[in-house]
């Protein structure tokens, strides 16, 4: 992604992923589990909650059916679209407050007491400079005492061969249609870069192909390491690094995630 134009090279992805995306969240590893460990952070927050990349409201609506009030940032106008659509249909419209903005340079009307990043969404700052501008933001956006939680991906060499493979994620219709959600990533270790690679395969009604369309996501990770240099380095005290949504302490040779949970010091 080029560095100035992070936001509206990520925003145009997502514009093209956007009529995917539940298929593909509801189909994924991982998010069974970050749905309730993040829902129960938004609720347990004494004061302003704000999630970066809301996407479709996912998690942000969860919470909200339960009286939390949250402000969703994303860069997206599709994504925003769908958290709106999705809000609509949970009659919470009134506790999201949604801005499109870049994690980078966000502005919050008040400061936050949760400032949350689910979904590997760290993934999309694909360059230091450009984790260490986001931090530094939401370092400030955070009210003294405030906290900050985010996941990552927790890469090793098994899980590099899963990324690899080709996976059917799903087969369901849509607009009348049979259709079969195909996924890969190409994987560049040493930069520490993925290309997410998806197509979705139309059939007709023989089950022949139809119409088949590409899709892809830029996405990087961080070493544990250097996630908790990047911490410190904004000013955050680091609290806790969970190697799983259940709080196991992270241990690279069993971690399946890296979550971690930093406060700016009081």
């Amino acid at each position: 992604m080029p560095r100035a134009g992070e936001a509206v090279e990520t925003a145009s992805q997502y514009e093209q992923f956007a009529d995917v995306y539940a298929v593909w969240t509801r189909t994924a590893g991982s998010t069974g589990a970050n749905l309730p460990y993040y829902r129960d952070a938004y609720l347990a927050a004494d004061g302003p909650v704000v999630e970066l990349g809301i996407g479709d409201g996912r998690i942000a609506v969860e919470a909200a059916r339960r009286g939390c009030r949250v402000t969703g940032v994303d860069a997206s106008p599709a994504m925003l679209r769908l958290c709106r659509e999705r809000a609509a249909r949970a009659g919470v419209t009134d506790r999201l407050r949604l801005l499109e903005a870049d994690f980078r340079s966000f502005q919050l009307a008040e400061p936050a007491a949760l400032v949350a990043l689910p979904y590997h969404s760290v993934g999309h700052l694909t360059t230091p400079d450009d984790r260490r501008r986001a931090f530094d933001r939401i370092h400030g956006q955070l009210r003294p005492g405030g906290r900050f939680l985010f996941d990552d991906f927790h890469v090793t060499g098994a899980r590099v061969a899963e990324l690899r493979r080709v996976e059917l994620r799903a087969a369901y219709t849509r607009d009348g249609a049979d259709r079969l959600l195909w996924v890969t990533s190409l994987v560049e270790e040493a930069s520490r870069l993925l290309t997410v690679v998806t197509w979705e395969d139309t059939l007709d009604a023989d089950g022949r192909l139809a119409d088949r369309r590409y899709r892809q996501l830029h996405l990087s990770w961080m070493p544990p390491e250097e996630a908790a240099v990047l911490l410190r380095a904004a000013g955050f005290e680091v609290e806790a690094c969970w190697g799983d949504f259940d709080g196991t302490p992270f241990d690279a040779a069993t971690a399946t995630e890296q979550i971690w949970a930093a406060r700016r010091p009081a």
